[in-house]
């Protein structure tokens, strides 16, 4: 919006002004740049970076249930602190765990993918098993890697993992984040 306000000035200044061919050219090419700068900075938003793998033998359309557990975030990665001086952001970012998992039951139950959903419960033969951990979180890169397991077995039948770049407040884009994991969990199902 602040790019398209500058062209719409400068070219306003090229026609009515009588500025020599010189500055005529040198506020051309500002106002190239403007509009270079401004594209750059629209291309630099959140990135999604993902690696998705499927081993399971059987189709993964024959889960009709999904049990989610929270993902493990080890403290290290968001403090430096023992527990007893956690500041408000610390705090913040220790719920991280149940708010992603929040995030993704919301939306796996919006693509109706699964007849159950739940995040407590005992798996059974019909059950996936989404379990996994922060792999890095931080002002700029959040990154995850989860498991859908079977629910029987324990063994791992896909993988997923998700960075996601220029992330300006983590707690914000943990719903992104949740978004994309119930995606995958949808794109998986006929493979």
């Amino acid at each position: 919006m602040f790019a398209l306000m500058m062209i719409t000035i400068v070219v306003k200044a090229l026609i009515l002004s009588s500025l020599s061919p010189f500055k005529r050219a040198l506020v051309a090419l500002c106002a190239l740049c403007l509009m270079l700068i401004s594209a750059g900075c629209a291309a630099s938003s959140t990135t999604v970076i993902e690696e998705e793998v499927v081993t399971n033998s059987k189709p993964m359309y024959s889960y009709t249930s999904l049990i989610i557990r929270d993902l493990v975030l080890k403290r290290e990665l968001y403090s430096d602190f023992p527990d007893s001086k956690m500041t408000q952001r610390e705090l913040r970012y220790a719920k991280l765990p149940g708010e992603l998992s929040g995030h993704i039951e919301r939306y796996v139950r919006s693509h109706r993918t699964y007849k159950k959903i739940s995040r407590d419960g005992k798996p059974d033969a019909s059950t996936l098993l989404l379990t996994g951990e922060f792999k890095r979180l931080g002002r700029f890169k959040i990154s995850v890697a989860v498991s859908l397991r079977d629910g029987v077995s324990g063994q791992e039948v896909a993988y997923f993992r998700q960075t996601l770049w220029d992330v300006i407040d983590t707690t914000e884009s943990i719903s992104l984040l949740g978004r994309e994991v119930a995606n995958f969990i949808d794109r998986i199902q006929y493979k």
